[in-house]
């Protein structure tokens, strides 16, 4: 995955990129009067010895219009399964099959929020993070580390290994989610596809499937909704 996050935009996502040392470069649209937010980051590139490149017009500009500020970066560093053992004491959120950009971002971003250090993420059959995801993640990317893995059996199995719980999010769960509360235990919070969730085959290799209870006869939420609410639940029990 070399390369991955070299091109990050938007204020959020570039002040996280110089909090963690990844930026070597920020370019911005010169203002006359710049935002207090941008000129913050710009001061504190400036401390951390990172090149600025201003532009002065728009004309200029060679990134998105929607963007005024944008870190060239060292590539992300990522793991892969077999570095699981390195993550023993975290917590995971592992995506199954997740097809929509948007979608792993505003799960990266949840996770930074809720205390989730890794997101894992198959090699194959998944959306691949683009620096479209950087953005959506808002600076999320740069607080949880990235796994990608090949089989998520396999996966699973290593985390039996590791003695990490594994915890499935289905509409069908036997469990209410905010009755799931693993104490001291680490554990893994496993999302399925937008389309088809978690199949049967990998719920079975579970240690619990829970569901998110809901009104109204709405029958599910979006996949990063659904992560999020999660999440917080896991969170607020430790």
């Amino acid at each position: 995955m070399a390369g991955l996050g070299t091109i990050i935009e938007g204020k959020n996502a570039v002040l996280s990129v110089v909090e963690s040392g990844r930026a070597t470069k920020i370019s911005y649209l010169h203002q006359e009067t710049l935002p207090e937010n941008l000129e913050n980051i710009l001061l504190l590139a400036k401390k951390n010895k990172i090149e600025l490149k201003p532009y002065s017009s728009k004309d200029q500009w060679p990134y998105h219009s929607r963007h005024s500020i944008v870190a060239t970066c060292k590539p992300k560093k990522t793991f892969k399964e077999k570095d699981l053992e390195k993550f023993q004491k975290s917590n995971f959120i592992v995506c199954d099959h997740i097809q929509d950009t948007n979608n792993i971002g505003a799960i990266a971003r949840s996770a930074a929020a809720f205390n989730f250090d890794v997101i894992a993420i198959p090699l194959k059959r998944s959306v691949k993070i683009t620096e479209r995801t950087f953005t959506i993640a808002s600076g999320g990317l740069e607080k949880v580390e990235i796994v990608f893995y090949n089989s998520i059996f396999s996966l699973i199995k290593k985390f039996n290994s590791l003695d990490i719980w594994t915890l499935g999010l289905d509409m069908s769960g036997e469990t209410e989610i905010n009755k799931v509360d693993f104490k001291t235990h680490n554990y893994a919070l496993f999302v399925g596809s937008e389309e088809n969730g978690l199949s049967g085959e990998v719920q079975r290799k579970l240690d619990l499937i829970a569901r998110i209870n809901m009104e109204n006869d709405i029958e599910s939420l979006n996949v990063s909704v659904s992560a999020a609410v999660a999440m917080h639940q896991l969170f607020i029990k430790k």
